[in-house]
């Protein structure tokens, strides 16, 4: 069962809108997995819409700093997969998990 946190961070990556399509992430079902592995971490798995898409890294940044934004998260670890470079998307992305948390 979905913790309440990880709830709140699915409803706010619910309305996250995707640059590309300019549709909401909700409505692309392309996040897989939301999920706390310790109170206040989470991780979020998604899979973009083409395995060659060249709005991957933004798409996981957009992720993140959205799951950062939710009350209580304290760190978000984003993994992708589909894509034909998840290594190099998934380094992009989480290379400054140390980083301050977006404004709210």
């Amino acid at each position: 069962m979905p913790s309440e946190l990880s709830k709140h961070v699915t409803e706010r990556l619910n309305e996250v809108v995707d640059e590309e399509t300019k549709r909401r992430l909700g409505e692309l079902n392309i996040v897989t997995d939301v999920s706390e592995t310790a109170t206040g971490s989470m991780r979020v798995k998604f899979q973009p819409l083409s395995a060659y898409s060249p709005t991957a890294v933004n798409t996981g940044r957009s992720i993140r700093d959205a799951a950062l934004s939710v009350d209580g998260v304290k760190a978000v670890r984003v993994e992708c997969s589909g894509h034909m470079m998840d290594d190099l998307v998934n380094r992009l992305v989480n290379q400054d998990d140390a980083g301050p948390r977006p404004p709210k």
